[in-house]
């Protein structure tokens, strides 16, 4: 009787196991997907930063011609080609901090979503492996009672 107990008592522990590292897998693939999902919304807000800045930069540079016009300026003025060239510059590289602003993000999100599947793999397997460890101290234990 009591080395039956044993035994049941070994599989119970053993499934125990397993479903806690199915289900620590089961969330880290879920927080994963959520990093994932955060990752394509940043590269779209980037993109869209971009136009923003890029459709900024294209109203302003039509503004100022037609003021220089305007005033009488000739647009091959030097003077008018180093502002224009000034602000051209600065709008690029507006443009360049911004893409590698959100390069980083999305290699950090990314990372953080390997990271939570390598987590996951790692719960299932200690599961397995406390699974396994269960089973054998059981068996262990059910010859020891056995025995007696």
């Amino acid at each position: 009787m009591l080395a039956g107990l044993q035994l049941f008592g070994s599989a119970i522990s053993a499934f125990s196991a397993i479903q806690q590292g199915k289900a620590a897998r089961t969330q880290a693939y879920a927080e994963a997907q959520q990093y994932e999902a955060e990752r394509q919304m940043n590269e779209l807000q980037t993109q869209q930063r971009h136009n923003d800045r890029l459709a900024s930069y294209n109203s302003a540079l039509a503004t100022n011609e037609a003021w220089f016009a305007f005033a009488g300026r000739d647009a091959s003025d030097r003077s008018v080609r180093a502002f224009l060239d000034r602000q051209k510059e600065i709008a690029y590289t507006d443009l360049s901090r911004s893409a590698t602003q959100g390069f980083m993000e999305s290699e950090k999100l990314r990372y953080q979503s390997d990271l939570s599947i390598l987590r996951g793999r790692n719960a299932y397997r200690a599961g397995m492996m406390s699974a396994a460890s269960s089973i054998t101290s059981g068996l262990f234990k059910y010859q020891q009672i056995k025995g007696v």
